[in-house]
C-alpha cells in the first residue's frame, strides 16, 4: 500500500504558517532562527499531541508530511495522532507508507501489527509480528502478537514454541500464562499446562474459569500417574468452591485421556465412571475400543445416549472446535456433476448441519438419525420433508420411493462392516443415482475402532465395496474434523449407482 500526500498551495502554507506562528510563540522563534517549516511543524505537532489537542496535532503534522512525504519517522507520527483521532484506515495507510520508505524499524511493524489487530486485518498483523521478528528475533511483543493469533487460528505447535519465547522474555501477565496453559493442554502437554495455570491461577486467586482450568489440567495429569480417586481429590482441592461435578469432570478427563492416547489411565478412569453410573451407554463402548475388543459397529444404544447428550452444543462443537466442514466440501462437487437430485436423503443427519446445502439440488430432503435429540434439532431448521428416528441401515433395507442422491457425511465413522450400508444405498437409489460419503483412512486392516469410539476404514476396503454396483465419480483427501487438536485424515467420495 502506497501513500500519496498532496503539498498545500503555498498561500495555503504562508497563511497557515502565519496560524501558528500567532498561536505558539516557540514556533515563531523556531521559523526566525531559521529552523526548517518541517522541523518547526514536526515540533508543533507533538506538542499539540501531548497536550491533547489532536485535531491540531494532525493538521500540522499532514502539513510537515505534505512537505517531506518521504520521511519516514513523519509519517509514523502522523500514523500514530490520526489512529488517536479514530481515523484508523488513514493511520495504517501511514504507518505503510512509513515502512516502505524505511523497513527496518521494528516498532512501526510492531504498531501496525497492533492497529491490524484492532480492525480484524489479521493476515496483515501477523505479516507485521513475522516482519518484527526477523528484524528482532528477541522481541517479546512480537511473540507474543503471533503466538496469540496461532493460537486463534489453531496452529497451536507453533503458539506453544512463541508464547513460551515470549514468557522465557519476561511477558510473565497473567493472561499470557493462562493462554500458554491453554495451549499447552490443547496440544496434551498437561503437566506443563497445569504449570503455567497454577502461575496464573496465583495471580489472579479470584478468576473462576483460570482456577477451573488449572484444576482439570492437575485432574488430567494426576490421572495418568495416579488413582481416579487420587484425581477427583486433587481436582477438589484446586478448584474450591468454583468446581464442578465428578461426573462432569470425570468425563471431560476421559475424552482427553482417549484423544491424547493415554489408554492405561483412561481404563482406569472409564472403570471407576462406570461404577459410579452402572447404566451408562457410552463409557462401555468407549473401554471396548481403549481394549482392542473388536466391533462390527457402534451399538445404537450407545449412538443414542452421545448425541442426545450431545445435541445442544453439538453445532458449536463440531463446527467451532472441531472444525468440521464436510457439507462446504462437499457441495461444489455436487456442483459440478451438473445434476439436480429431486430426491435426496441425508443419513445420519444430525442436527441438519447439511440440509440447506442438500436442499439447493433438489425438491425434498428426508434426514434418518438415531437420536431424537438431534432430529429436534433439525426439526427446526424447516428444512427437510421428512425425518425419521431410524437406523440407517434398516430405513435403507425398507422399501420405498427410490432417491436420486444418498448421502452419509461423518456417518460411517461408526460402521465397521461397510457391507450392508453400500447394499441398501444400491437398492434405494435410481439408476443413475449419486452416493456421496466421507469415512476416516487410518485403518491399516479393513476397519478398525479406535480409542475415540469411532471407525477408521481402508480406501481399498471401501473401493472393494462399490465395485458391484456404482462407478466412482470423486474420491479425493480430505480432513473429516479436528481430532485431540490434529487433522483427522479421510476421504470424501461420490459414486454413481450403475
Amino acid at each position: 500500500m502506497s501513500l500519496h500526500i498532496s503539498p498545500p498551495s503555498p498561500p495555503d502554507l504562508v497563511d497557515t504558517l502565519a496560524v501558528w506562528r500567532a498561536r505558539f510563540p516557540h514556533f515563531a522563534e523556531m521559523i526566525d532562527a531559521g529552523e526548517s517549516p518541517v522541523k518547526a511543524l514536526r515540533y508543533l505537532g507533538l506538542g499539540l499531541w501531548q497536550e491533547g489537542d489532536v485535531t491540531g496535532a494532525v493538521a500540522a503534522l499532514t502539513t510537515a508530511a505534505s512537505l517531506t512525504p518521504d520521511d519516514a519517522a513523519l509519517l509514523a507520527d502522523l500514523g500514530a495522532v490520526l489512529w488517536l483521532d479514530g481515523r484508523k484506515a488513514d493511520a495504517l495507510a501511514c504507518f505503510i507508507a512509513s515502512i516502505e520508505r524505511d523497513p527496518n524499524r521494528v516498532q512501526i511493524w510492531l504498531t501496525v501489527a497492533s492497529l491490524c489487530n484492532e480492525i480484524g486485518e489479521i493476515a496483515t498483523a501477523e505479516h507485521a509480528y513475522r516482519a518484527a521478528l526477523d528484524l528482532d528475533p528477541a522481541s517479546a511483543e512480537a511473540a507474543t502478537g503471533l503466538g496469540l493469533i496461532c493460537l486463534e487460528s489453531r496452529r497451536y505447535d507453533e503458539a506453544v514454541a512463541l508464547l513460551r519465547a515470549a514468557l522465557e522474555r519476561g511477558v510473565r501477565t497473567p493472561a499470557i500464562e493462562a493462554c500458554y496453559g491453554q495451549t499447552l493442554y490443547l496440544i496434551g502437554e498437561f503437566a506443563a499446562a497445569r504449570a503455567a495455570f497454577e502461575r496464573a491461577a496465583a495471580a489472579l486467586p479470584e478468576e473462576a474459569p483460570i482456577i477451573r482450568k488449572f484444576a482439570l489440567a492437575l485432574c488430567v495429569e494426576t490421572t495418568i500417574d495416579a488413582t481416579p480417586d487420587e484425581a477427583f481429590a486433587a481436582y477438589r482441592g484446586a478448584a474450591g468452591v468454583h468446581a464442578e461435578s465428578d461426573e462432569r469432570i470425570g468425563h471431560t478427563v476421559f475424552q482427553a485421556l482417549c484423544g491424547f492416547g493415554h489408554k492405561d489411565a483412561a481404563i482406569r478412569l472409564g472403570e471407576a465412571l462406570l461404577l459410579a453410573a452402572p447404566g451408562d451407554a457410552i463409557i462401555p463402548f468407549h473401554l471396548d475400543a481403549l481394549r482392542g475388543r473388536p466391533h462390527e459397529r457402534a451399538s445404537r444404544a450407545y449412538i443414542t445416549a452421545s448425541f442426545d447428550k450431545y445435541a445442544p452444543d453439538f453445532d458449536r462443537h463440531l463446527v467451532g472446535t472441531l472444525d468440521y466442514r464436510l457439507p462446504e466440501t462437499l457441495q461444489p462437487l455436487l456442483a459440478e456433476t451438473g445434476r439436480a437430485f429431486p430426491r435426496i436423503l441425508d443419513l445420519g443427519c444430525g442436527t441438519g448441519l447439511a440440509a440447506r446445502m442438500l436442499a439447493s439440488f433438489g425438491k425434498a430432503v428426508v434426514g434418518i438419525d438415531l437420536s431424537p435429540r438431534m432430529l429436534d434439532k433439525a426439526r427446526e431448521r424447516q428444512v427437510y420433508a421428512q425425518l425419521v428416528e431410524q437406523d440407517a441401515e434398516e430405513y435403507l433395507a425398507g422399501s420405498g420411493e427410490p432417491f436420486d442422491l444418498i448421502v452419509a457425511l461423518d456417518m460411517l465413522i461408526y460402521l465397521g462392516d461397510l457391507s450392508t450400508l453400500f447394499e441398501g444405498a444400491a437398492s434405494r437409489l435410481v439408476p443413475g443415482g449419486v452416493f456421496a460419503f466421507s469415512f476416516e483412512t487410518d485403518a491399516g486392516v479393513d476397519y478398525a475402532l479406535a480409542p475415540s469410539g469411532r471407525f477408521a476404514h481402508s480406501p481399498a476396503y471401501v473401493e472393494k465395496l462399490w465395485e458391484k454396483d456404482f462407478v466412482p465419480l470423486v474420491s479425493q483427501a480430505t480432513t473429516i474434523r479436528i481430532e485431540a487438536n490434529r487433522p483427522v485424515d479421510g476421504r470424501l467420495v461420490l459414486l454413481q449407482r450403475r
